[in-house]
């Protein structure tokens, strides 16, 4: 096989790559390692499947290098942090979409993965320089490559990558082969980027309806709450206590940047470029890409503290430090006029914030934790009072760790939902504005909320019903009275209703007259009407209608089939994408996962 050729270079080729082989099935369908519940060095279980910290550190290993080449600036710890929950949920959907390709019989065979490595290799290989010749991609310079000893691993991934790519589009034509769109769908979609009309209509809308309280009963909201018992369902939650360590800057922190900055003026004063400098060090990221550059600004422009400094100087004089509640300025004076009679300052300036030091932040993190080992070994309450720790509680949290006060906390909230009550947290917790030690202190366990908590809301969901009912009803009433196109008016007339026009180049995505909401239900369903034809009800979530289409384009057959390949191709792709989604929800909703990130990252 032609797979067999591109590995006959060398004898131990294959040997390495039946070991990289034996190890994709070790780690990517979980056929050894722990069995224990605690299992070492085990972030995640995917079903049976062990995603180990070792491949998760590859996979972010890998990630970071794809954007240090598409970027020179290093990630930030939020874009790190979004880079791990990313790799997380494309290992969790990749296992998962395996396991199903497994359980669907479907397979890749290595020939044709090696048909398509040495013969069709992705896009971005072909854009690699040395596979080019006048800028184009040569495929013999690439066969070669492929064929040296030197290649082996790019080889191995190259190979990976396009067994997942063949899985992937098997198990999508498994998941969408039965997805077809209707001529009716391909006509409605074009009609609303074509259709043009003026409608007369009458709107029957809740506001002109009221529901009598003596209208439910009792016996009616009991009915109601045995019925849609599912809706009043209680999540599990759970309630923290927990001390707070802020981080802030010390006095010595203030001190050492103001020591910075007049390091920094005395080097612009010695002859350092003010610009070069401001796009190094300036912490100010709007100006510093600019040298510092603020352009021309009055003295309500800026700060008080800043302006008072820029306008009492003269031009070309270097003024600071300057602070301000961003930290402290270095400030140019370029330029001054008067516009108007007011006076405007150009200048540039060179920021760094007061902020804690590396020193602190270990400062307030080694009180947090040596809190933590003694809380552990203590009583936590006690171990506060005798520190002068305050101590807060949290309101009710779901898994999800949206924390109120705190901000999401998923690392938190996991180890509050995988430990008992009156555990206190074996390590620190970052939030916002520092760290955070705590105790679980209550668990509520899933439930159904009783009757007398949710009367008032099924009092609302049945009123909603009844309007609804009462809306129909009425629009019944009318639409049966309604026959030829004058009727509309009379009608009206009688019931007091007001008989809405439309512009003449109205279209199904556009507005309602007379200061009527948006509603492009019922527009969709009045644009299937034909010119001159009156509606039967239109019922919406906004209310009933009755039109009638007064005038409307011709439909243009001609254009509506030249138009139907592409149309149909579009929404096709659409339900091709939703259907993926769905599949994957539904997946993941079957899957049993545990997630153990919060023993591994402390910003989780």
């Amino acid at each position: 096989m032609l797979m067999t050729q591109l590995r006959t270079q060398v004898k131990w080729v294959f040997a390495i790559l039946a070991v990289l082989f034996l190890g994709t099935i070790v780690f990517d369908w979980g056929m050894g390692g722990f069995k224990s519940r605690d299992k070492p060095g085990v972030i995640g279980e995917i079903d049976d499947y062990d995603f180990t910290m070792e491949n998760f550190q590859k996979i972010i290993r890998f990630e970071q290098q794809k954007s240090a080449r598409q970027s020179d600036e290093e990630l930030d710890d939020k874009q790190l942090k979004q880079l791990r929950e990313d790799a997380w949920n494309n290992e969790v959907e990749r296992v998962l979409k395996w396991k199903d390709a497994k359980r669907l019989g479907i397979e890749v065979t290595d020939r044709q993965i090696a048909h398509i490595v040495e013969n069709h290799p992705p896009n971005e290989i072909r854009q690699v320089e040395s596979f080019q010749s006048d800028g184009e991609f040569d495929i013999q310079l690439y066969k070669d490559y492929l064929r040296e000893p030197s290649a082996l691993q790019y080889l191995y991934d190259i190979e990976q990558r396009v067994r997942d790519f063949l899985y992937e589009q098997e198990l999508n034509f498994h998941v969408t082969q039965c997805i077809d769109v209707s001529t009716g769908d391909v006509k409605d979609e074009y009609l609303s980027q074509t259709a043009v009309g003026k409608l007369r209509f009458i709107a029957i809308l809740k506001d002109g309806f009221e529901i009598d309280s003596t209208e439910i009963n009792e016996k009616m909201m009991r009915h109601y709450y045995q019925l849609f018992s599912s809706k009043f369902k209680k999540y599990p939650q759970r309630k923290f206590a927990y001390v707070k360590f802020t981080i802030t800057p010390t006095d010595q922190d203030k001190q050492d940047i103001l020591q910075d900055i007049n390091g920094i003026m005395e080097d612009i004063e010695s002859g350092a470029d003010f610009a070069t400098l401001a796009e190094k060090i300036s912490e100010d990221k709007a100006t510093k890409v600019n040298g510092g550059d603020l352009g021309w600004f009055d003295f309500d422009g800026m700060m008080k503290p800043f302006s008072e400094a820029a306008f009492a100087a003269n031009i070309g004089m270097l003024v600071g430090p300057v602070e301000t509640k961003q930290g402290y300025h270095i400030i140019l004076i370029e330029d001054k006029r008067t516009e108007g009679g007011v006076e405007e300052i150009k200048a540039r300036h060179i920021l760094l914030k007061i902020k804690a030091s590396p020193d602190t932040r270990d400062q307030v993190y080694a009180d947090a934790y040596n809190f933590a080992q003694d809380a552990k070994e203590r009583d936590f309450a006690e171990v506060a009072e005798e520190y002068n720790y305050s101590i807060d509680t949290t309101a009710a949290f779901s898994e999800a760790g949206y924390i109120q006060g705190l901000s999401r906390m998923r690392m938190a909230a996991q180890f509050c939902f995988n430990n008992p009550i009156g555990t206190v947290s074996d390590v620190v917790y970052p939030y916002p504005d520092g760290n955070v030690v705590f105790q679980i202190s209550e668990v509520i366990e899933e439930s159904i909320k009783p009757y007398d908590e949710v009367k008032g809301s099924i009092h609302k969901s049945i009123s909603k019903i009844l309007l609804k009912h009462k809306i129909w009803d009425k629009a019944a009433e009318l639409s049966a009275k309604i026959e030829k196109p004058e009727d509309l008016d009379r009608v009206a007339a009688e019931y007091k209703y007001t008989v809405h026009t439309t512009e003449d180049s109205l279209k199904p995505s556009g507005k309602l007259p007379n200061g009527l909401k948006r509603d492009k239900d019922f527009l969709k369903e009045a644009f299937r009407l034909n010119e001159g034809e009156i509606s039967e009800v239109i019922q919406t979530n906004k209310g009933c209608y009755i039109a009638y289409m007064e005038s409307k384009l011709p439909f243009n057959e001609e254009d509506y089939l030249s138009f139907h390949s592409t149309i149909y191709q579009s929404l096709i792709s659409k339900k091709h994408d939703q259907a993926v989604k769905n599949w994957i929800r539904e997946l993941r909703v079957a899957a049993d996962i545990n997630d153990y990130r919060y023993k591994y990252f402390r910003d989780f």
